[in-house]
């Protein structure tokens, strides 16, 4: 089976998506990937080895020139210039300063189609897919490459919904977001097979788009239970801080100053992310023998990581704005809580999908508001034996209901009968 992937961010494993990406279709026998995004920075996989990036720095670079727009490139290749992806970086980070402005641009320089030139379209045919796979999201160039291989390809498409940009923005007036959920139910409606991260987001969008969403989420890889604690217990963050988790962050860091105000060293939190950290961030989560912030890891150390520690965290902010964007997202990161073999505390209101699906887990304590997180955080370093039985008993469900392979199976069959019902 070949594969071509449409993507807006380079397939790293550091990264939320390339996490999925390398999670679902990794170790698929005979199968060949290919991947076009819209970034400048490399890619960072054990999965694919052929891709075109179209970065915007790329498409300003070559405006009057646009038949060399596009970049092809192995992933053992230099061809993508590593200062550029720097470049880019900086200007995202001026972007918010400006963020329609900005926002604005890059959606006309891809709603333009000036990239979509013979380079691109001889690697399209050279991939020669039986699956086009892309993500549901709102921006122009996913939907105008959805567009072109709908048209010039017999590939059947699929479409994998992660995050609500949907219903997030039914209400809001901006011009963008408005033509973002009409790109989004475009995907939808071109997409011979559409997936979603959780059962509400499979259920509303069936209704809303009138067309089949079935669920996919990624797979565990169990580790097994440690069969004992930390002497100074561990709590670790592994993730983004958007949305205002950092909030959530600095109140459990809060809660274990004074925990260890009482008991020095009885506790200590470290946050891996990827996120940019500013100073108001950096103070309010790097606390003197309390906790750290570490820069983002492979995700194999981040594992091992999680697994040698006494608690994982996961957390959504109580924010109604933030509810609103995250509410039917089944975050990534469940999966890596659950598979860690450690005990899981969870972290947000529970009218979101990822709290209500935690509830649900047998092991896994949950705190749905703020007032019950100092109490919460208390009880489990109180009762250390309990760790490890709550541990235990969400590792037994993980294995009965998430295995990775049974996963992948699942989604390997479903494309295969595509393929076959293609044919």
């Amino acid at each position: 089976m070949r594969i071509l992937f449409i993507t807006k961010y380079a397939w790293d494993d550091k990264l939320a998506g390339g996490n999925t990406l390398s999670n679902l279709f990794s170790s698929w026998p005979n199968t060949e990937y290919f991947t076009i995004y819209c970034r400048e920075a490399l890619p960072n996989n054990k999965c694919c080895s052929e891709y075109y990036s179209i970065s915007p720095i790329n498409i300003l670079k070559n405006i009057f020139t646009p038949q060399k727009i596009g970049k092809r490139f192995t992933l053992s290749g230099n061809e993508v210039n590593n200062v550029m992806a720097k470049t880019e970086d900086a200007l995202k980070s001026a972007s918010k300063k400006h963020k329609f402005a900005f926002e604005l641009i890059h959606d006309l320089m891809y709603a333009s189609k000036i990239w979509l030139n013979k380079k691109l379209k001889r690697f399209i045919a050279e991939s020669n897919p039986d699956i086009v796979f892309c993500f549901g999201v709102p921006d122009a160039f996913t939907y105008q490459m959805v567009k072109y291989v709908k048209k010039h390809l017999t590939s059947p498409i699929v479409a994998y919904y992660v995050d609500d940009h949907y219903n997030n923005n039914a209400f809001n007036w901006n011009v963008l977001h408005r033509i973002g959920r009409k790109r989004l139910k475009g995907i939808a409606l071109m997409a011979d097979k559409r997936y979603a991260i959780s059962q509400m987001m499979c259920d509303e969008y069936a209704k809303e788009m009138n067309h089949e969403f079935s669920l996919l989420v990624k797979g565990c890889v169990t580790r097994e239970v440690r069969t004992h604690v930390n002497s100074t217990l561990r709590f670790v963050y592994a993730g983004n801080l958007l949305y205002r988790r950092d909030h959530i962050l600095a109140d459990i860091v809060s809660t274990l100053k004074e925990i260890n105000a009482e008991e020095s060293n009885r506790t200590r939190l470290d946050i891996y992310t990827s996120s940019s950290v500013n100073e108001g961030m950096y103070q309010r989560l790097c606390v003197a023998g309390v906790s750290e912030i570490h820069s983002a890891k492979p995700y194999e150390v981040v594992m091992e990581i999680m697994h040698n520690s006494d608690v994982v965290l996961f957390v959504e902010s109580f924010d109604q704005e933030q509810m609103n964007t995250v509410r039917l997202s089944f975050s990534t990161k469940i999966t890596d809580c659950l598979q860690s073999g450690a005990k899981v505390l969870a972290v947000g209101p529970s009218e979101i999908a990822s709290i209500d699906y935690l509830k649900c887990v047998p092991g896994v304590s949950v705190v749905p508001c703020l007032d019950k997180l100092s109490a919460t955080i208390l009880s489990i370093i109180n009762n250390p034996s309990n760790i490890i039985n709550d541990a235990k008993d969400t590792n037994i469900y993980s294995r009965k209901n998430l295995t990775i392979k049974a996963v992948r199976d699942k989604l390997q069959n479903d494309l295969m009968r595509l393929v076959s019902k293609g044919n």
